[in-house]
């Protein structure tokens, strides 16, 4: 099975924006996902022009957007602590600071937001501020969800499903994974997706797998497009479909996951359809994610594209296509962040 994989045994900052121009994911708007057509227009990027570059964007958010949001975080507003606070722990607009971040994420805190308490958690959690502490992870958890945000209950059944601070505990974590889809939580939906196609934790049941993606990718959740692009591609609850699954790869790309663009890449370069464009694509995945496996796929995907975009136009349209795409990611990025 080669369905993305649930959130790793040590639990990863999953709900954190991360600031980082690497590695940031905000989600683009939220696209309908029918039952057998998927049709968002991922597959479109700005057109060639005097567009600024994600570097010339990111400088920009340094110099006029981020000052703006750090009188507004000393101003009280906690949507802007917290966006200080993540900027301060991935050191994106001044350099990372871990303790300040904390005490920027427990003025949030105490304003009652439950992204700040779920960071806290999550930090506390993989050890941002210093040893491990899950049980105060699995206190602010728990605020979080009082508060009213479903990362705290998904992230208390994460605690269950890998035995951190607590015992394992399969009927406590699908508990907690049901309890935060209900509120609408896309990663709940999404793990659960993954429980259903995989048979792990529950009998395997592909049908509701795909119905779980499907629920999770209109929530605009990235990883669950990239599984739904995954099914299509191997008929794993669905009728195979090279069509669809490079539509859910270009979303799930869209909506900030690097995997997405590695397999638009080699979609696309199976297709032979715009071998300068699979070139753009990977060139972009591999510009986000500068991991050692990242590094050995792109070599991988690359070398059968080599041939074919020998010219200095096709590869001229390649480095287009990538620099494109990384403006667009980034402009994404920023909204989340500056709501601009």
């Amino acid at each position: 099975m080669r369905l993305l994989g649930s959130l790793l045994a040590g639990l990863v900052l999953a709900a954190l924006i991360v600031l980082a121009a690497e590695r940031v994911t905000a989600p683009a708007a939220p696209v309908a996902v029918p039952a057998q057509v998927v049709a968002p227009a991922a597959s479109a990027v700005t057109p060639i022009s005097a567009e600024p570059t994600a570097a010339e964007l990111w400088a920009r958010a340094a110099k006029e957007y981020w000052p703006a949001l750090v009188a507004k975080a000393e101003s009280g507003d906690s949507e802007a602590q917290f966006h200080r606070a993540m900027g301060m722990l991935s050191g994106s607009f001044e350099p990372a600071n871990p303790a300040a971040a904390r005490r920027w994420f427990e003025r949030s805190a105490d304003q009652g937001h439950g992204r700040a308490l779920n960071a806290l958690g999550e930090c506390d959690s993989t050890g941002e501020f210093g040893a491990p502490n899950h049980t105060r992870a699995a206190w602010y958890y728990r605020e979080a969800w009082k508060a009213g945000e479903p990362m705290g209950m998904f992230n208390l059944g994460l605690q269950a499903e890998h035995g951190l601070g607590r015992a394992q505990d399969v009927a406590e974590t699908l508990r907690c994974f049901r309890l935060a889809a209900d509120r609408g939580c896309a990663i709940a939906l999404n793990r659960l997706g993954l429980i259903c196609m995989e048979g792990d934790l529950a009998p395997k049941d592909e049908g509701q797998a795909i119905a779980y993606f499907r629920q999770a990718a209109e929530k605009g959740d990235a990883q669950a497009w990239l599984n739904l692009a995954i099914a299509y591609r191997l008929g794993e609850g669905v009728s195979p479909d090279k069509t669809l699954a490079l539509v859910c790869a270009r979303e799930a790309w869209a909506q900030g996951e690097v995997g997405g663009g590695f397999l638009v890449g080699e979609l696309l370069t199976e297709a032979g359809s715009d071998p300068a464009e699979a070139f753009g694509y990977l060139l972009a995945a591999r510009s986000c994610d500068g991991s050692p496996e990242s590094v050995a796929r792109f070599r991988r995907l690359v070398r059968p594209l080599l041939d074919k975009v020998e010219t200095a136009e096709a590869r001229q349209r390649g480095t287009d296509t990538e620099q494109r795409l990384l403006a667009d990611r980034t402009r994404r990025q920023l909204r989340e962040i500056f709501g601009r």
